[in-house]
């Protein structure tokens, strides 16, 4: 059963990854000075250079999958703390606190992907800015969907990490995972465009991928007449509420298990 006792549990467990965030402060300075340069400059460049080749706007639709590829990568890195604790001891620390294991690995999952979410929602409002589509509800679902997605991701990342047990083998493996999941995805070519080139198995894996998923669905949000599609939206949110609560069950008891057993060594 879940307790009032718990529910304070989860909460203290998720402000301590919100808390980390606070101290980077000077880093997301960094990162949103650069955002910022990408939105302005490199994507107005790269928005001309295929609008000179085939007479599409590509600017907006190449913004919503700017910030798609970012809240992703993100979501890696918040994820990735937890190898970093490994090797530090820190986990000998969090298994000395009196909470719940089950409680004190969800608290973790969704603090680091609300941290993830917090550290990149300053990049959608510029890029919904830019496209000019803000607006309240919009903003509000594309949160509460990006968080979900964040969620899923983080969720990936614990897994593998246990599994990996090597800080080194993980940034490998991770440096892979990413370029394959970035590139067979929308982020930056629409579906249709995919399909049409011919490759059937890149299509599928697009298809299929949770970033083409949260991507299109942001963007049938804000920019729908750039979606040329055939997915509908309530497919597109099923299917990332699929991915993350999956990989939320399987994260949570397998790291639940590690910890008990000290596998995490």
């Amino acid at each position: 059963m879940f307790f009032l006792s718990d529910l304070r549990d989860l909460i203290h467990v998720i402000e301590w990854d919100l808390e980390r965030l606070k101290t980077q402060k000077v880093f997301v300075a960094m990162r949103l000075s650069w955002f910022v340069i990408q939105v302005f400059i490199f994507a107005r460049a790269i928005s001309l250079i295929v609008r000179q080749l085939t007479g599409v706007n590509y600017y907006e639709f190449y913004l919503l999958g700017v910030y798609v590829s970012i809240l992703y990568s993100t979501s890696i890195s918040r994820g990735y703390v937890i190898a970093d604790e490994f090797d530090d001891g820190i986990v000998e620390y969090h298994l000395s606190l009196p909470i719940k294991r089950n409680i004190f690995v969800l608290g973790r999952i969704l603090g680091c992907s609300l941290a993830a979410l917090l550290f990149t929602l300053p990049m959608m409002l510029i890029v919904l800015i830019a496209v000019n589509a803000l607006n309240l509800t919009g903003l509000l679902v594309s949160m509460i969907m990006a968080y979900i997605f964040s969620i899923g991701v983080v969720g990936l990342v614990i897994l593998v990490v246990l599994n990996v047990k090597s800080t080194d083998a993980t940034d490998i493996l991770f440096g892979t995972i990413d370029a394959i999941l970035v590139r067979l995805s929308s982020i930056f070519y629409p579906l249709p465009i995919i399909q049409a080139i011919g490759i059937a198995p890149y299509y599928y894996a697009a298809l299929f991928n949770p970033l083409t998923s949260i991507a299109d669905f942001i963007r049938l949000l804000f920019i729908p007449e750039f979606t040329l599609y055939t997915v509908s939206p309530y497919a597109l949110v099923l299917y990332i509420l699929g991915f993350s609560i999956g990989m939320i069950v399987l994260a949570m008891e397998h790291y639940t298990k590690k910890l008990e057993a000290g596998g995490w060594k």
